[in-house]
Order: C-alpha cells, then structure tokens, then sequence
C-alpha cells in the first residue's frame, strides 16, 4: 500500500516542483540582470561623484606623503638632537681643538649615519671656538668645508657662522644644491635639505644633519603626476621636484584644501610640526567625469548577450548529470514513500537518501572527533619536540586551508615563588596553561595549548580572522598576570597569519624569533611581528675596554661603579632589549672571570653573583646587585696586588698583549728563564688553570666581541685571535662557549 502510495505522489510531485535547469536558468539570469542594473545605475547617477572621488583620493595621497614627510623630519631633529648630547662633541668644544678626539667623532658619525630610515647623506658638527667642522669623512677648517667640499651659492660660509647669533633649537633650511670641488676642479653635486640643531648646553657648537632631498621625495611622495612642492608661509619653495618653470601659485587659503587655477589643480596641505605647506599639482584633464561613447554601449549589450548564452549553456550542462544521478538513485528506493523536503525536486531525493547515511555516522563521526583531537596533542608534542632537533614540519597536523596563528607563552618566575613551590617550574606553568587553554577554547573553540618546556606554552588559534579577538583576549591575560607580577610575568609573542601546513615551522620559528626581542623589565608583554628588525648586541668600544680593564686590574671600586651606572643608564635610556642587557652582563661575567683567574682569587663569590644575576629583571635589581659585588671583588684584588706573583703576574701581562700571536708553553718558559714542566705545574698550582686552557679562554673571549660585529668574518676573527687553523677555532669555541662560532653569530643577530 504504501509502495502504491508512493507512485502515486511522485509524479505529481515531479510536476508541480520545478526542475534544477530551471531554477539554475533563473538563478544565472538574475545575476546577469543584477549586474546589468548596477552597471546602468552606476553611469546614470555616479558620473558626477567620479570628480569628487579624484579629489579624496589626491588629498588622502598628499596626507600620507606629509605624515610621512613630518614623522621623517620629526625623528631627523629628534635623533640628531639626542646625537648633540654626545659627550664626544662637548669634549672638543674648545679653542685648541683635539684631532685625535675628532678622528673618533667621525667614526661614531660613520656609525650613527648608518641608519638608514633617517635618510640622511651627511652631517656637519661646526665648533664655533675652533673654527673647526667634522662630518662623515673628514674634518677641516669651516671656511673650506663650506666652500669647497659642501659649497652653495644659497648658504655661504658667513650664512653659517651667523647662525650661532640666532635663538632657536631647530632650524629646517630650502633644499639648495651643494657642491664638491675635487682636485681637477670637477664638480659633485647633490640636491640637499640642511636641517639646523643647536643644543642649548653646547651653543658653540652647530650641527647640520643633510638629508637626501630627492631620497625622500621618491621614497614618501605619492600621486599620479611628479609636480610636487614644499613651501614656507610666503610661498618660498623649499623643495621643487622639477626644475622646469611653472605657472605662479595661486594664494592658499587655510590649513588644507584644494584649489582650481589655470589648467591645474593644486592641493595642499600645511604641516603640523615643520609648518611647511605641501603642494601637488595635477592637471585639470586627470580630473573629468565619465561620458558616453559608443563602445561602451556596445561592449555592454554584447556581454549581456554573451551572459544570457552561457547561462543556457551552464544550466544544461548542470543539469545532465544530476539529472543521471537521481534516476540511479531512485533505483535503489525500497519502497518507503517519498517526502519532499526541499523545493528541487533532484535535490530533494538526495537529500532524503543521504540523510541516514549522515544520521548512521553520526555518533562515529563524533567519537573519531574526540579521539582525533587528542591524538592532535600527542601528536603536536612529538613533531614540536621533531622541530627543536630540525626534523620535519607539521604538515600533516594542520588544517588544510584553514587560516591559523601561534602563541608563544615564555614564563619568568620569580625567586620568591621558587622557594614556594620548591623550585617546580613545571608544575607552575601547568597551572597557567590549563587557565589559558579554558579561554582560548571558549573564545576559539578548536585552538590547542601546549606545554614545550618548563617555562614555554605554545597556542594553535583557528580562526579565519582572529586579530582583534585575539588582541583583546591576550590583553586579558596580561591583566590577569599582572596581579601576580611579584611572582611571574610572561611575554606573548604572537605570529602572523598562515594557512599551509607547510608554513608551521616557519610560524614557530617567527614566534621565537620574537620573544627574544623583549623589552628589559619585568612587566608582561606582548610581542607582534618585528619585520627587519634586529637584535642589538651589547661589546665594548676601546675606550670602555681600556676603562673596564684598569678598573679591574687596579681594584678601584670608584671607576668600576661610574663605569657600571654609565653603561645602565644608557641601556635603560634606549629601552634596551633583555638580550642586549643579558649581552652586557655576559661581558662583565667574563671581564670578571679574568680577573679572578688573574689575581689567583676564589670563584665561589663569581659563581654565587652568575646565580642571582640570572634573577634580575630590573635595571634597579642590577644596579643595586653590582654595588653590592664590586665593593667586594675590588677589595679582594686589592689585597692580592699587595702579594703580587712575579711568574704569573709575566704571563698575564704577556698573553694580554700578545694573544694573536704564536705562544707555547716552551716560549713563556725560555722568557722566564725556567723550566717547561715547572712553568706548567706552578701556573696551575697558582691559579687552578692549565696555562694552554688559559690562553684559549682569552682568545675565545676576544673572537666573542668581534664576531658580535657584522663587519668580521668567522675567519678573519680566528685569524686575529691566533687561531691559523680554523678547525682548531671552531673547536676551542665550542668548548669554552658550548655552542659553534656560527651558532654564536646567529643568536647574536637574530
């Protein structure tokens, strides 16, 4: 009966449901009409707005080129200020001028000029009691450095030297063309913009930061003609891209606009910091409204024919194969009437098929879920340690296509919660994950948390866009942490957004990139991408060198201290990274160690300061540590120097100075007029250090500070150490260092 039942409704079924090539037909030529309307609608009532469009968008590209513009002069005066308080520039200002002091301001300009997003091509420091101007690549008299290595007909020598007269701090000039003058009377020229800094606390002393005009035109200038100008409030240019003539500009009034004159439009824009107005010129013809022609009519009807034809075309082509598939489906009913649930009739049958295939797997497809997600975990665990050992990616446990980020956790526990748990790291960090695995499952439910080590997390977060979410979501978390502050705190380290597989080493290697990148204090953080960035590396110039070592060797506790506070304080000022401080405190680690193997000292009081160290998280902690360590250590050196050892005291001053070259054990002991096994035995009884590990100990700290250079090579350090043979270097650094030169350089630069 019910087999009848269903023969008979089927056919009426059948007829009164359209057919999938109709509704495909009608579907296709709806969106043809769609488009066909907002086209006619778009010419119709848009042809007007297409000139006000024009407009925003000249103004939005003149904003972003003077934002551009202000910031990069903004940061110039800035940076050449802070430049000014340079402790060498006030040392030379005075009548009787010191060369060998001005041989190393050019060396810190060469540094400082390196920056390349200051844009700058040179800068002139002019002491006025000397009469005396250094820059990048010399140093000579004012009067000749004004006309003939930087000559120009707008600044001479005697518009310089008038500026000490004038009151201000910062000065920005019209860009001029400035000139060199070599020996066969060729000239260099270049198109500047002289920035003007006097620091109130040296005003005898003048600095000129020249910044590359045509540098930062090309880099920060945007719009779709080259006429571009900067002018001062009497419409005196300051910088011209052109230097052909053009039409007088037309008055400007107010702070921002645009104005029609002649055959261009000028816009314009007033700067907030410079006060310079900023000007584009663009034709009138670039500015015009959209008019009929009769290709545009007939490019339209033919591609509304063309539409209409492919409709047909897909709609058929659609419907034969599903048409094929319901008929092989319906041979397989068994008997139980047809209910039609959706309004395709072919669709309708499909789904009435499909869908106890869908109820039956249900509950198995949900078990395998679960099983699936915790096998996921083990299996993260195993690939992220596979990782760390530079195994294979984790290609087969991402999701296909689907958008992920990764979070880096790195914990720091305090020492007062140490002694709490009884120095259980893990277990602390256990309780911090499963707190952020609740969150992040709540706020992103397929995302998985991770415990790498003792002190890491690692969270997967699925999400097509999870930026803001995210952002918002950490930011609760640093709340929380920071109520507990006096016991840990956390940098985040968040990567960018991927969606292959194969892109998941690359991700966990970004995040761990940039938690190194960490701000030096103890406060939670969190960190986004740092593109180019580098870290900064902390070694000593020679000057600091000399300065650290004779406060060593002489115990002056005084020195040590000014020395100490100096370098902390510049550190603290440039909001130094926690790798460039922990750089700085491995170097006085290892001054250190020198000193106690030197003076035959005890390397229990070192060994207990490497502890606490690794607990100070403050440039206040460390201070107050180092005044606490150096009145000590100096006390102890001083009382060595009283019982100075004749042999050992030879061999120290030797190795200092003679490092690089070839020593032996036989050389020193020829030296000393004694025995080889005698030298070798009482400098080991003296100070508890075999004389060959000794010389390589100083070598290997030596490559250490060059190989923190960019400018060394890995042979070029062995070689100026004393190593010949590379193979011996590598090996001996490895020893004293645990890790290879290269190894070492790339920590040091990531």
């Amino acid at each position: 009966m019910n087999r009848m039942s269903s023969l008979l409704k089927f056919p009426y079924a059948r007829i009164k449901s359209p057919s999938l090539f109709f509704w495909l037909l009608i579907s296709y030529m709806t969106i043809v009409i769609l488009l066909v309307s907002f086209i006619l609608y778009s010419v119709f009532f848009y042809r007007g707005h297409i000139r006000d469009e024009v407009i925003t968008y000249n103004n939005v590209n003149l904003k972003n080129t003077i934002d551009s513009y202000e910031a990069k002069i903004s940061l110039i005066q800035n940076s050449v200020l802070s430049f000014s308080m340079n402790e060498q520039i006030a040392a030379l200002d005075k009548t009787n001028f010191d060369y060998a002091a001005g041989s190393r301001l050019i060396d810190t300009i060469q540094v400082y000029l390196t920056n390349q997003s200051l844009f700058l091509e040179n800068m002139i420091v002019y002491f006025k009691d000397s009469n005396v101007t250094i820059e990048k690549s010399r140093g000579a008299d004012a009067d000749v450095m004004f006309q003939r290595y930087y000559n120009s007909t707008d600044y001479s020598y005697d518009f310089w030297k008038a500026q000490f007269d004038n009151l201000y701090v910062t000065r920005i000039l019209p860009t001029s063309e400035f000139s060199e003058t070599d020996f066969a009377n060729k000239k260099l020229s270049r198109q500047l913009m002289p920035i003007i800094i006097k620091n109130q606390t040296n005003p005898s002393v003048l600095i000129v930061a020249l910044a590359d005009a045509n540098k930062l035109y090309n880099t920060y200038h945007q719009s779709i003609t080259d006429d571009f100008y900067i002018l001062d409030d009497v419409q005196r240019p300051y910088f011209e891209s052109s230097t052909a003539e053009h039409e007088p500009f037309p008055r400007f009034e107010g702070n921002t606009g645009y104005v029609r004159h002649g055959s261009n439009y000028y816009f314009f824009k007033k700067g907030e910091t410079s006060g310079l107005t900023y000007v584009n010129v663009i034709p009138d013809d670039s500015i015009s409204q959209v008019k009929w022609n009769i290709t545009f009519v007939m490019l339209l009807v033919l591609a509304v024919m063309i539409s209409i034809l492919a409709s047909f075309l897909f709609s058929l082509r659609l419907n034969r194969p599903v048409k094929q598939l319901v008929q092989s489906i319906q041979q397989l009913t068994t008997g139980l009437p047809w209910q039609k649930n959706s309004g395709i009739k072919e669709f309708a049958i499909i789904q009435d098929k499909v869908r106890h295939l869908l109820d039956s797997n249900f509950d198995i497809s949900q078990n395998l879920e679960e099983k699936n997600s915790l096998l996921r975990h083990f299996a993260y665990m195993n690939q992220l340690r596979n990782i760390r050992n530079n195994a294979s990616f984790l290609k087969d446990l991402i999701k296909s296509n689907q958008p992920y980020r990764i979070v880096l956790f790195k914990l720091t526990f305090r020492p007062q919660l140490l002694e709490e748990i009884d120095d259980d790291e893990e277990r602390a960090t256990l309780f911090i994950r499963a707190y952020i695995n609740k969150i992040l499952t709540e706020k992103f439910p397929e995302s998985l948390t991770l415990q790498l080590e003792s002190d890491q997390l690692l969270a997967v977060i699925y999400s097509d866009d999870a930026e803001q979410s995210l952002d918002e979501t950490l930011e609760g978390f640093k709340l929380v942490l920071d109520l507990d502050r006096a016991y840990c705190f956390s940098t985040m380290a968040v990567s960018d957004r991927y969606e292959q597989p194969d892109e998941f080493k690359l991700s966990f290697e970004q995040v761990k990139s940039i938690v190194q990148h960490r701000v030096f204090n103890d406060m939670n953080q969190i960190l986004r991408n740092i593109g180019e960035s580098k870290l900064a590396n902390y070694y000593l110039m020679p000057a600091q060198e000399e300065e650290l070592n004779a406060g060593l060797t002489n115990g002056n506790e005084s020195q040590m201290m000014q020395f100490v506070r100096r370098e902390l304080a510049a550190l603290r000022k440039k909001a130094a990274s926690e790798h460039e401080v922990s750089s700085f405190v491995s170097c006085m680690v290892d001054r250190t160690k020198r000193a106690f193997i030197v003076n035959q000292l005890d390397s229990e009081l070192l060994q207990t300061m490497q502890v606490r160290l690794q607990h100070c998280h403050t440039f206040e902690e460390l201070e107050l540590l180092f005044e606490e360590w150096l009145p000590r250590l100096t006390d102890l050196i001083k009382s060595k120097r009283e019982k100075k050892d004749h042999i050992t005291s030879f061999v120290f001053d030797y190795l200092e100075q003679h490092y690089a070259s070839d020593i032996t054990l036989d050389m020193m002991a020829d030296k000393l007029n004694i025995t080889r096994s005698y030298l070798s035995t009482y400098f080991k009884e003296k100070t508890g250090t075999y004389f060959v590990d000794y010389v390589n100990l100083i070598r290997v700290s030596r490559a250490k500070e060059l190989l923190s250079r960019s400018d060394v090579k890995i042979q070029d350090a062995a070689a100026r150490v004393g190593y010949q043979n590379i193979n011996s270097f590598n090996r001996m650094f490895k020893k004293f260092t645990g890790v290879t030169p290269s190894e070492f350089r790339k920590v040091e630069r990531v």
